[in-house]
């Protein structure tokens, strides 16, 4: 059996926040998901407690309550130690969001094959067509770089999927754009690891790389037109009748 490793973040949140991302994963899924949470807040028990019983190991991440960047770029830290912590390499991990994320099968299988997967949003979104996209890139390489990237469909960095030496790879390289002093400039911002990873992505700084298609495996639902989404009575398909695996947004 191969060794997964489902990685995500649930800082603040309570246990109707992370529901239908852990049941629905749950119903599919027998492998290792850990959450990045705090020990903070009112929410905190409640969530350790629920983890607990659906088997979701928590990993505290109190430090990121004072980190000069936002919990959406400071989780690659967290996410980075985890893996090279560990006592053995995983064949399979996955990045993922929470609270509008839902599993219809299990989220590795039946993936592209690639050391490395990035997945597409509609391909109507594209760079320069989304003006929060076109600031991400903006505010962390210049509007030459925003320009460049201007035609390149986005791919939301909330679903990725690698190897453990990929995944690994793929985080020094973004965070080795999340400079302290950049990111004191963008404090009470969110996003920017959206930017970096489309940098990395739609420049060649991935070696390897498989660009997915949206709706082959993750279903991002941000931009899709209502006449390309079909919903039956118990999953979420695409128009030509796929039913991916990760459904997102």
């Amino acid at each position: 059996m191969p060794r997964d490793l489902v990685l995500a973040t649930a800082m603040g949140y309570g246990p109707a926040s992370v529901r239908r991302f852990v049941e629905s994963l749950r119903r599919h899924y027998d492998g290792e998901i850990g959450f990045l949470v705090t020990s903070r807040g009112p929410n905190a028990q409640a969530l350790l407690d629920y983890l607990a019983q659906w088997r979701v190991t928590p990993h505290f991440f109190d430090t990121a309550l004072w980190m000069i960047t936002d919990v959406q770029v400071g989780r690659y830290v967290r996410y980075y130690e985890i893996l090279r912590g560990a006592s053995q390499p995983y064949d399979r991990v996955l990045f993922s969001d929470v609270s509008d994320v839902v599993f219809q099968a299990h989220p590795f299988d039946g993936a592209p094959a690639g050391d490395l997967l990035a997945f597409l949003e509609h391909p109507r979104q594209t760079i320069g067509a989304c003006q929060t996209n076109t600031l991400w890139i903006t505010d962390i390489f210049g509007a030459d770089m925003a320009r460049q990237l201007a035609p390149f469909t986005v791919s939301c960095s909330g679903t990725t999927i690698g190897s453990h030496r990929a995944m690994c790879a793929y985080v020094e390289k973004l965070l080795s754009h999340a400079k302290p002093p950049l990111m004191m400039k963008l404090q009470g911002k969110r996003g920017h690891d959206q930017g970096i990873h489309n940098m990395l992505l739609h420049t060649g700084a991935l070696p390897g790389v498989i660009q997915v298609e949206n709706g082959t495996h993750v279903f991002t639902l941000g931009r899709v037109p209502d006449g390309e989404v079909v919903l039956t009575a118990d999953a979420i398909l695409t128009v030509d009748g796929r039913k991916p695996a990760i459904v997102h947004q």
